[in-house]
């Protein structure tokens, strides 16, 4: 069952051990992780929670990075935590890039999944387009966009595949704040920052991930001095299309023993 900070973060947790903060995307869900985190919390202390104005939490006014970390470890406050692992995939590998840059001390290990340094003009304009397409074409084209080219082909097949999409009906979302968090993304760089970073890194991205390509993996991997280049496959959305990989891929990193 979920718990809600004094500020109104909406957040879970499960398992005993290290603490992991496992850091959603673009959705911004705790939800995301639930597979995942099925699968460490026999190990570890998995924590996950909704962004600040999103799902079970509390609305927030503006949306930025920054208030996402703080966010993070307003969490590992409540739960008298004081460093725990970061997993970020997404849009929370930024959230999980800040938490290293501005708060060191908090973070053991870092794990960037399905994320990059800085965006190029391809992301702009991908994210450009779905923003376009919130604006005109509301949230269910949005969301069928998000799953038609966010998950591998065959899991798409099996798990979301419809007769018909359907672009009608009411708004799932609040599309102020998925219009807001897209700007966010694409106003968030630091990647020149990373260089200085002093910690062990773990980076995962698909082969296969049309939304943010591998090569945005390979450049974190570059930048980051101890980092370490996972390539995996299932599309963005890799880590519920093949939870138990990812996770064997995090659990084999979080043990190994620093160099």
């Amino acid at each position: 069952m979920g718990r809600h900070t004094s500020s109104g973060v909406y957040y879970e947790a499960l398992g005993r051990g290290d603490a992991i903060v496992c850091i959603a995307g673009l959705g911004g869900h705790a939800s995301f992780w639930r597979p995942v985190a099925e699968l460490l919390a026999d190990r570890f202390r998995v924590i996950a929670f909704d962004h600040p104005g999103v799902g079970g939490s509390t609305k927030a006014a503006d949306q930025r990075i920054a208030l996402i970390a703080q966010a993070a470890l307003e969490v590992l406050d409540v739960e008298d935590v004081r460093v725990a692992h970061m997993i970020g995939h997404s849009t929370g590998s930024l959230v999980a890039q800040t938490l290293a840059i501005d708060h060191r001390s908090r973070c053991a290990k870092i794990v960037l999944s399905g994320g990059w340094a800085k965006p190029d003009r391809r992301f702009r304009d991908l994210f450009d387009l779905r923003h376009l397409m919130l604006e005109k074409l509301g949230t269910r084209a949005y969301s069928a966009f998000a799953r038609l080219f966010g998950y591998d082909a065959r899991w798409y097949e099996q798990h979301l595949a419809a007769d018909r999409l359907r672009f009608d009906g009411d708004d799932e979302f609040d599309v102020q704040t998925a219009l807001r968090r897209i700007e966010m993304l694409l106003g968030y760089e630091r990647s020149e920052e990373l260089a200085a970073l002093d910690i062990e890194a773990l980076i995962v991205g698909a082969r296969d991930d049309f939304i943010v390509p591998f090569h945005h993996s390979e450049d974190l991997a570059r930048r980051i001095r101890n980092a370490m280049l996972v390539g995996a496959v299932g599309g963005h959305f890799f880590p519920q299309v093949y939870p138990d990989v990812f996770a064997d891929h995090v659990t084999a990193f979080l043990d190994r023993r620093a160099a």
